[in-house]
């Protein structure tokens, strides 16, 4: 065990500074990446009681009881929850406008989500980079002691464990890179897939919130019945004018 660490910190100090550099941003991904998950869980985003207040939207408008499914919203702290608010508000006068203010927030509510992506962009950018400025440092130095050690000869042995050396710092930096693109990868699927069950289900209540009334749902008293619209049939014996004559 002991010789194990003592094999890592030889490595991480063959890198020199370069070595530190990807160190440190690998932290950096590792606190982004567990920040980023705490934020992605479902509970958090979209909540399955919440979901089920969803599905069951159509029993509480026709029962009359609108302010409930409201309160849900308004009682939850939830990506869902934020934009069921907006389109359960009575602020807009009917579903187009609604739509676009779900859409709006939906957007938005996407974009805090990905918070912290764009860092772990950087690190898988930046990663192999320090890992290559490194082994080229490696390699300048290397050089260099062979140039002014004098020798006619160089050793072989110890031009192959300088460039060895040289070469941990890119080993390092990919390692780095190829964990945090997987990590990347199962962020914005994460992301994606929620995003579409978040659609799904606005899409859903939106539909049915404007079928039974909209806003003027509000005004009922709790138990009182929705107006039902009624769709009037022609009088079979009255004769429709023709409007090509």
């Amino acid at each position: 065990m002991i010789s194990a660490l003592l094999e890592i910190w030889e490595f991480l100090v063959a890198g020199r500074i370069f070595m530190g550099f990807i160190a440190l941003a690998s932290f950096v991904a590792l606190a982004v990446a567990i920040h980023i998950g705490l934020s992605l869980r479902k509970g958090t985003v979209v909540p399955e009681e919440l979901m089920k207040e969803i599905d069951r939207a159509d029993r509480h408008f026709q029962s009359g009881n609108a302010e409930k499914l409201r309160d849900h919203f308004e009682n939850t702290a939830s990506t869902l929850s934020s934009i069921g608010r907006v389109a359960m508000s009575d602020r807009f006068s009917d579903r187009e406008e609604a739509t676009q203010a779900v859409e709006a927030t939906a957007r938005e509510e996407v974009v805090r989500l990905q918070t912290g992506m764009g860092i772990l962009e950087v690190v898988i950018t930046i990663a192999p980079l320090l890992g290559l400025l490194g082994t080229v440092s490696g390699l300048v130095s290397v050089f260099a002691t062979l140039g002014t050690s004098g020798d006619e000869a160089a050793d072989p042995a110890m031009l192959a464990a300088g460039i060895a050396t040289a070469l941990n710092t890119t080993i390092a930096g990919l390692v780095v890179a190829i964990l945090t693109v997987i990590v990347h990868s199962i962020f914005t699927r994460r992301i994606e897939s929620l995003a579409a069950r978040m659609e799904v289900l606005m899409s859903s209540l939106l539909h049915t919130f404007y079928k039974r009334g909209g806003p003027g749902l509000y005004d009922l008293e709790e138990g009182e019945l929705p107006p039902v619209e009624v769709e009037t049939l022609p009088n079979p014996g009255s004769q429709e004018p023709d409007i090509f004559s």
